[in-house]
Order: structure tokens, then sequence, then C-alpha cells
């Protein structure tokens, strides 16, 4: 009976122990995992798997551990847990990341170098990207629609008219390829000449413009000051212009005054027949009187 009370008192003892010792491993590992590590916090449009307690990578080497994750926003906002000595900027990038066969995820951070130190606790933007097995899903989806494209196409082609009209089209292709081959078979001479001919004039133009180089430099450039002289005769135009359209000066009130335009028009006009008339009775104006 003895024996019996001590099996069982040992047992309970054991089992309280190993509940104890769990409990406690459980305990320091959240506690190491909260002390002397910083938070910051990361929104990812998806996390393709990622869980709390996931590793965290700062340029290759594991330096912390993923939080606490909760959707919000239409995002997820993930806590990342970094060692002390870890300093994030705000050029560094936040990834999600595969590794291995069987697509286990991680996050890749690189700290950045050039950009304002971030301090802790701040949020930065994470990006999610594919693994292999994402990959893997897609490629499968392709594969799935070259073999449905494949069987269309086979289906296509296995009748009997596209059959014939394929063959007729491969025909026409290979006599018109032994036509073409034939005709520069034929021209091969001429062809040759006529390159040599471009060859030679390309090396004579090149010569020409070489030896005369300065000559349309010069050219140019008189041309680039006559091309500003008009613009600037044609900007002078347009300003007379204005000037006249305003009335302004004897020619602008001329242009605009009507009255004064029919005035000197009308007086015009009479010192015209005055001069007429002078030259036709010239002693209606000139007396001469001898004593």
């Amino acid at each position: 009976m003895n024996t019996r009370s001590t099996d069982v008192k040992v047992g309970i003892t054991v089992i309280a122990a190993t509940v104890i010792l769990i409990f406690g491993i459980v305990w320091i590992g959240q506690f190491r995992m909260s002390r002397h590590r910083t938070a910051y916090t990361a929104y990812f449009a998806e996390v393709g798997g990622l869980n709390p307690g996931d590793p965290v990578t700062v340029a290759g080497l594991e330096m912390g551990k993923v939080g606490p994750m909760t959707f919000e926003g239409g995002r997820v906002k993930t806590e990342l847990l970094l060692e002390e000595r870890v300093t994030l900027r705000r050029d560094c990038s936040v990834e999600i990341r595969s590794v291995g066969l069987m697509g286990e995820k991680f996050v890749y951070i690189v700290p950045g170098a050039t950009g304002e130190v971030i301090p802790p606790g701040s949020a930065v933007q994470g990006e999610y990207k594919a693994g292999l097995t994402e990959m893997t899903i897609v490629m499968e989806s392709v594969m799935t629609e070259v073999k449905e494209l494949s069987r269309t196409v086979r289906k296509i082609i296995a009748t009997e008219e596209n059959t014939h009209t394929l063959g007729e089209s491969l025909a026409k292709l290979n006599e018109l390829t032994d036509e073409m081959i034939a005709l520069i078979q034929d021209n091969k001479e001429d062809l040759r000449s006529t390159a040599r001919s471009v060859r030679l004039a390309s090396d004579n133009l090149n010569d020409i413009l070489g030896s005369r180089k300065q000559e349309i430099i010069d050219g140019i450039d008189g041309f680039s000051r006559a091309s500003a002289s008009l613009d600037s005769l044609s900007q002078a135009l347009i300003s007379v212009m204005a000037s006249l359209q305003r009335g302004e000066g004897t020619l602008g009130m001329l242009i605009k005054e009507k009255d004064l335009h029919d005035d000197l028009e009308a007086t015009i006009k009479n010192l015209d027949t005055l001069i007429k008339d002078f030259k036709e009775h010239p002693e209606r104006y000139i007396k001469l009187e001898i004593f």
C-alpha cells in the first residue's frame, strides 16, 4: 500500500514538474523575445502563410522574430521584434520571402543606408515576394492553358480541309523561297556592285563633309543669325501694325480717324484742281503791268 502511494506521489510530482518546465520554457522564450528587442510595425497587403515566431533577417542575418499579427484596414499589421543593435532608415525595404521546398516564410529586411533613422515603434510598408510554391502554382496554370491551346490547334489542323490548306500554304512558301534564292543568285553581281557604289558614295560624302566642315558650320551660323534678324524684323512689324491699329502717330490717326482722312483727301483734290487750273489759265493768277 505504501509502495503504491509512493508511486502515485512520484507520478504526480513528475507530471507537475513537466508542466512547470513546459510553461517555464515558453515563458523564458517569450521573455527573451521581448527583452533586449525593439518593435517595428510593418503593413503587408498579404502575408502568404507568415506566422508569429517566424524569423526576421537583417542583411541576411537572423536578428529578430515576427510578433503578433492582426488584420487592420484591409492590410495585415505585423509586429517585427528586432535586436536593439538594428537600426532602420527611411530607405529600408521589408519583404516576405520563402525558403526551402516547403515554402517556409521569413521577413527579409535591408536596413537602408542614407535615409533618416526610423525610431522604434514606427510603421513601414512591407512587400510580399512570391516564392517557389506560388511560382509552381502559376506554372501549373500556364501549362494547363498551353495544353488546352495545343489540343485546340491540333483539332483545327486535324480536319482534311485545313490539312490541305496548310499543305498548300507551305508549298507556296517553299516556292516563294526558291524564287527569292534564284533571284538573289541571278543578281548577285548587281547587288554587290550596288553595295560597292553605296559604300563609295558614303565615303565621298564623308570626305566632302570633312573638307567643308567649317564652311558648313559657318553657313549654319549665318542661317541662324539671319533667322534671328527676321524674327526681330517680324517683331518690329508687329509692333508697328499694333501702333497703327491703336491710332498712334500721324499715319495711325489717318487710318483710324475717318473725318481727318476725308478732309485730307478733299484738300488734295482741291489742290490738284488748283494746280491744273493754274497751268491752263495762268493769267488768272499772275498779272503783269508794264509802265
